[in-house]
């Protein structure tokens, strides 16, 4: 019973869809259809096609996210490379980077890459690091420190977090527009139906029309 609501519930979004079409274009057999009733469900119909090609926008966006931060993976791979460093001196404690005060530890270190080039520099180690510790470090092809290359989750993760963004933005502005269209519509709506209900409640009522002023010399 609970796998056929889904698929109630589509086939529904579906139908009605489909007399939204129908109405935009003209089509739909209803002789007390307004004016109204068409324009609302040609703002229907206009605000599906802008989601779909919001949703578009969103995975493009995402799968292009995705391509460069793989090239750049991939060039990473192939020129950073991971070298053991050897600590000559004892871990000294680092700046706090942040008002909470908390900071890291570093030392001074040596390896060698490529291969006869000894490098040397300041690297992350822990607080009781004595000289002659050794530690993994990252080095591109010359043999100077660079940071890890970015894992494909973290990859993935970023394309993920560019697509959603944009699919809500998109959106966003789509509803916003679809927003304002009904609220113009209710308001054209309003005003004929003042007009129409200012002729027609006097027979309603049984009250006298109000005969209307003649304009006289003088008026603007």
């Amino acid at each position: 019973m609970a796998s056929a609501r889904p698929g109630a519930a589509g086939h529904a979004l579906r139908a009605a869809l489909r007399t939204h079409v129908r109405r935009a274009a003209g089509r739909e057999p209803n002789p007390l259809g307004r004016r109204s009733d068409m324009q609302r469900s040609r703002l229907v119909v206009a605000l599906t096609i802008a989601l779909l090609i919001s949703f578009a926008l969103a995975l493009l966006t995402a799968l292009a996210v995705l391509r460069v931060g793989q090239r750049e993976a991939r060039y990473d791979g192939q020129h950073r490379h991971r070298v053991t460093a050897t600590t000559v001196a004892a871990a000294v404690a680092d700046r706090p980077a942040s008002r909470s005060g908390v900071g890291g530890f570093h030392a001074q270190a040596v390896w060698h890459f490529p291969a006869g080039v000894r490098g040397s520099g300041p690297i992350g180690v822990g607080s009781a690091a004595p000289a002659g510790t050794e530690s993994t470090v990252w080095v591109d092809d010359h043999g100077l420190p660079v940071s890890a290359p970015r894992p494909g989750t973290e990859i993935a993760t970023t394309a993920a977090l560019t697509g959603t963004g944009t699919m809500m933005l998109s959106s966003g502005a789509v509803f916003a527009a679809y927003w304002l269209g009904n609220r113009r519509i209710d308001r054209r709506t309003t005003a004929a139906w003042a007009k129409e209900w200012e002729g027609v409640e006097p027979e309603w009522s049984g009250r006298p029309r109000r005969p209307r002023r003649r304009p006289e010399f003088g008026d603007q």
